[in-house]
């Protein structure tokens, strides 16, 4: 069964039990276009003939291509922003879905010249709402409280920004979220039979397909999340101009890949574009308590409507 994300067809070998079904591109139910994205599995050669650049995660060949190594696990060949090869023992392991949904995701998308923003979205009326922020500032945390309280989901992690009619939409990614131990008891959801995130970490992955939205929508507010020293402090703070895409910029998802395959030019101005699209910038300054996702997502509520 194909799949899609991001509005892209994928046809892939590994079963992708997290991604929804393709059922065409809205036209209709019979959409018979060729795959956007192939995955398949295969050896991946284990080092270029010719090497343009040299990373710890990943290296690229003089024709751009991208090998990413996981530890010797799992390794993944990434070719023209549409065809991923997997050499792994385990391809239905939870951690190897992650790399593969999460920098073999990135890289496909920076061949491909799209934009991927490190953040959650959900819905907020008919516009959504992303939040930022560094790992561990609470994205997931916020994102499980906005779903309780009716809120539907676009992305948990990563989503891909375009320009549309009247300014920058965000895509759909898949109905995942990814929660540690302590976020998901907080939530009060039981981790015992969720699959781990990778392996060897406190991480799980956390199914929400009935609350998750397949709509790409208009982006009404970015808000990047940074904390204060009391809960008298916080605040939502709003950004212009060049401070506005400077936090989007700052957001994207492994912009580091973009740099290396000499795509850091394009990736700026189509970043400018994009932020000139969303009409509001914001700062979310919230003290780390036990409180603090409601306290936010009551201050986001009254802001953007609920």
């Amino acid at each position: 069964m194909d799949r899609r994300l991001f509005g892209w067809r994928i046809a892939s070998e590994i079963a992708l039990p997290e991604l929804p079904p393709w059922t065409g591109a809205g036209q209709s139910e019979s959409d018979d276009r060729p795959a956007d994205i192939i995955i398949r599995r295969g050896p991946v050669p284990a080092r270029f003939a010719e090497i343009r650049v040299e990373r710890p995660l990943f290296t690229i060949s003089a024709d751009g291509e991208m090998r990413i190594d996981v530890k010797g696990h799992h390794v993944f060949l990434v070719r023209d922003g549409r065809e991923v090869v997997v050499d792994t023992g385990t391809p239905d392991d939870a951690d190897c879905h992650t790399y593969l949904l999460g920098p073999v995701l990135g890289a496909l998308c920076h061949q491909r010249g799209e934009v991927i923003l490190h953040a959650a979205v959900l819905r907020f009326g008919d516009a959504a709402v992303a939040f930022c922020g560094q790992s561990g500032a609470g994205k997931s945390t916020l994102a499980a409280t906005l779903l309780a309280r009716g809120h539907r989901m676009l992305a948990d992690d990563v989503t891909v920004l375009r320009r549309a009619a009247g300014g920058t939409q965000a895509w759909p990614a898949y109905p995942r979220m990814r929660l540690w131990q302590d976020a998901a008891s907080r939530s009060a959801i039981d981790t015992s039979t969720l699959d781990r995130c990778v392996f060897d970490i406190e991480k799980f992955v956390v199914p929400v397909d009935p609350a998750f939205d397949t709509t790409p929508l208009p982006l009404a507010a970015l808000v990047h999340l940074d904390r204060c020293e009391s809960p008298a402090d916080e605040a939502l703070i709003p950004l212009k101009g060049l401070k506005a895409a400077g936090q989007l910029r700052d957001n994207l998802y492994r912009a580091g890949m973009a740099h290396a395959l000499d795509r850091a030019t394009p990736l700026l101005q189509a970043t400018a574009r994009l932020a000139a699209g969303i009409p509001r910038h914001l700062i979310a300054r919230r003290h780390i308590d036990d409180g603090a996702a409601e306290r936010l997502a009551d201050r986001i509520e009254a802001a953007i409507g609920a």
